[in-house]
């Protein structure tokens, strides 16, 4: 062949293959939802079609070294083991068996029993005063006008887990308390103890203890046969067992002793699963929070905090803001009776009302702004309660990619406009509902841990009409509250039919030197009262 028609040749096959190679290649019109309405060059979303098909692990397997390993234990809020006629309703929400119908059940279910009773609240307390220390040395009391102590009101220190000296302190200081200190036991038994310090006729408005073996229980035994614990109107109890070590034996005859204090009437209002006593499946060990509500003023009712117009919160000063803001934030208005950790114990769980996911009739739609390293609560919502979980950071250090079957990952963050932003960009709420094609969608839990951008962001879903059809929302506050657009925010979500049902102190932050009963990072969890699914 002539060099020339060589060349020729060549050339033809060349064009050839480039033709054939454009009109083949993937299409990158749909490659990304919505991908024409973005100005920037990385889309919000993934393909839409990867959500309908078979997970394929690949990029998660990939990424599975940057994630914080976490493993649940087997059923670790009891959904499955606990047989339904045990849920009950008013101030018995988890009911307890008779002697031979408890000593006749499996071992699964009578630990069960225990763990869940422990964290479930059978009355309602609005305002949970914390006295003392955040992180160890304090208890939480119930300041309801209906139960709070007034002055020269009566405390009882019988408690061994932790130096109560700065609680103490705190009833002295703030309540006007007599404190008096003992260390109880069958002979030294709280009706002795109030005839010793003369206050035989008087109620006790506060007694502490903690109970590290079941024969400790005696002690409430002795309480219960010289009606003493009649005159208790708050009983503050910490529990310690392990339960790698407790025996099924040793479960019955602690929840027979629940059953007593039950039945003395003395109702759990909050409780608090200690950090240091974190497991993978169960505490090793819960403060528990009793009042009773036969002692209570009848004359007066919960604690309700309003709010000044916006325009006179802008007008008050630092500490007045913060005063009123700490308030708001740990007064609950709305009762929840089944809070179930959802995820790691420890910072990186979220707690949610399963009262309201009982009631829940849409198909379970999950956002989770600000997860990290952590998608332990992503991972665990999505296999309690069938979830469809959509988790959001533009900090990680791993990309966009489906995380699990019914988890998807996004290098994206909440935000005002769409904007780049650390390792990804930010975007409104409602640009990414409608990326994601969620606009007809209800979202059965919100949740936003994004270290101060919850400011500006939560005003702007408000504003745009976002929350709306948001049944759950939880977010992290952090501040110390003394801004007027920290206490507007709280208003705006107030006004927009948000209640409060529950609040966790986060111990792993910053405290307040002059306060240590306050944290500059408050979990704080809502329920929306105007909720219009789609």
């Amino acid at each position: 062949m002539k060099k020339s028609n060589f060349v020729l040749a060549f050339c033809i096959l060349f064009g050839i293959g480039m033709l054939y190679f454009h009109m083949n290649r993937p299409s990158t019109k749909n490659t990304f939802i919505n991908v024409n309405s973005l100005r920037q060059p990385e889309p919000v979303a993934v393909n839409s079609s990867h959500q309908e098909s078979v997970f394929d692990p690949t990029d998660s397997k990939r990424y599975e070294k940057y994630l914080t390993k976490y493993t649940p234990g087997y059923d670790k809020n009891c959904m499955l083991t606990l047989p339904n006629k045990y849920i009950g309703e008013g101030d018995f929400p988890l009911k307890l068996p008779g002697d031979n119908e408890l000593n006749s059940l499996s071992d699964d279910v009578i630990s069960c029993l225990y763990h869940r009773y422990v964290t479930t609240i059978q009355t309602f307390c609005a305002f949970k005063d914390r006295a003392g220390e955040v992180k160890r040395n304090g208890w939480y009391i119930c300041a309801d006008p209906a139960y709070i102590p007034k002055q020269n009101c009566i405390v009882f220190l019988s408690n061994k887990a932790f130096p109560e000296s700065a609680f103490s302190a705190d009833m002295v200081s703030r309540y006007k308390c007599q404190v008096h200190r003992s260390q109880f036991s069958t002979a030294e038994t709280l009706k002795s103890w109030m005839e010793k310090t003369n206050t035989g006729d008087r109620i006790v408005d506060i007694f502490t203890m903690s109970i590290n073996r079941t024969s400790d229980f005696a002690f409430i035994k002795t309480m219960i046969k010289d009606k003493s614990i009649k005159k208790v109107k708050q009983l503050l109890l910490e529990l310690h067992f392990d339960p790698k070590v407790t025996k099924t034996e040793e479960y019955i005859q602690i929840l027979k002793h629940l059953r007593l204090i039950y039945n003395e009437g003395l109702r759990i209002v909050w409780f608090d699963r200690l950090i240091h006593c974190a497991t993978n499946r169960f505490n090793k060990c819960y403060a528990i929070y009793f009042v009773q509500p036969n002692l209570r003023d009848k004359t007066k009712g919960t604690a309700v905090v309003n709010f000044p117009t916006v325009a006179a919160i802008q007008k008050m000063k630092g500490n007045e803001i913060a005063n009123l803001y700490f308030k708001y934030i740990e007064t609950t208005q709305f009762f929840c009776q089944h809070i179930l950790r959802i995820g790691r114990i420890t910072d990186g769980g979220w707690d949610v009302c399963h009262d309201r996911m009982m009631q829940y009739k849409n198909p379970c739609l999950v956002y989770s702004f600000g997860v990290f390293t952590d998608l332990s609560f992503d991972d665990e919502v999505s296999a309690t309660y069938n979830c469809k979980v959509y988790a959001f950071d533009p900090t990680t250090p791993f990309g966009t990619h489906q995380h699990a079957p019914k988890v998807w990952f996004y290098r994206l963050g909440i935000g005002t406009k769409y904007s780049k932003f650390s390792h990804g960009y930010v975007a409104p709420l409602q640009k990414i509902r409608s990326d994601l094609h969620h606009q007809s969608s209800s979202i059965s839990i919100l949740k936003a841990d994004v270290e101060g951008a919850e400011w500006s962001s939560v005003p702007h879903m408000i504003d745009t009409n976002q929350l709306h059809d948001v049944s759950q929302l939880f977010l992290e506050f952090h501040g110390w509250g003394d801004s007027p657009n920290q206490l507007i925010l709280l208003k705006k979500l107030h006004d927009a039919g948000f209640r409060i049902f529950w609040y966790h102190i986060n111990p792993a932050c910053t405290f307040n030197k002059n306060l240590p009963r306050r944290s500059r990072c408050q979990e704080v969890y809502f329920i929306n009262t105007k909720f219009q699914p789609k």
